[in-house]
């Protein structure tokens, strides 16, 4: 990750291809969509880039939805979304982990996706000095550290404590949470995506 701050936004910027217009949005992707739209109150500026391909935007939405809050999930939601902040972070996405740590922020409702921390508790997550709840969730946040920096040379030991603590089910859904947000970043930062305006006040987050 480059060691050079990258500047708080001001202001929000204009995306490089044009979005598409929500009146073309095809019908099948609305079902999708609105869940996205009721978590967050409007729709992210990378969703309206991903319609110029839609038979690529339903998979890609599906996968973030079975990674990330499936009712099937063996890891806890809100530990999932805590990592993902931290994955993105390291990955040096201003647009994620912006989006990531505005949703740890959020007051939590009854149907919006929210959790209710600080901007304290948020910062001492994202540069470790928040103390895990217990070992399992130090085992997830050592692995996810390690594979985000430099995934083909994750230590033995961190490999080790994992499967000391998470079953193989749970460690292959972290694995998934880690490579998920990995693909997003890279999409998202090599599209030069513009944060929106509501959360421009989180663009500073990746380099605390």
């Amino acid at each position: 990750m480059d060691d050079a701050p990258k500047p708080r936004l001001s202001e929000e910027a204009e995306p490089f291809i044009p979005y598409v217009d929500e009146a073309d949005y095809p019908e099948n992707l609305r079902p999708i969509l609105e869940p996205y739209m009721k978590r967050m109150g409007f729709v992210p500026n990378a969703l309206k880039l991903y319609m110029h391909r839609p038979e690529i935007s339903e998979p890609l939405w599906i996968l973030n939805s079975k990674i990330m809050r499936d009712p099937s999930s063996t890891l806890d939601q809100f530990l999932k979304r805590k990592l993902a902040a931290v994955a993105c972070r390291i990955n040096g996405c201003t647009y994620c982990t912006s989006h990531c740590c505005s949703m740890l922020r959020k007051p939590q409702e009854a149907n919006a996706e929210g959790w209710g921390m600080d901007d304290l508790e948020v910062r001492n997550l994202l540069t470790g000095d928040a103390e895990p709840a217990d070992d399992f969730e130090r085992a997830c946040f050592d692995y996810v550290r390690a594979a985000s920096s430099d995934p083909a040379n994750v230590p033995d030991a961190v490999l080790d404590n994992l499967k000391a603590h998470l079953t193989p089910a749970q460690i292959v859904e972290l694995a998934c949470v880690v490579g998920f947000w990995k693909m997003y970043n890279t999409i998202h930062d090599s599209l030069h995506i513009p944060l929106e305006e509501a959360l421009l006040d989180a663009s500073g987050y990746v380099d605390v």
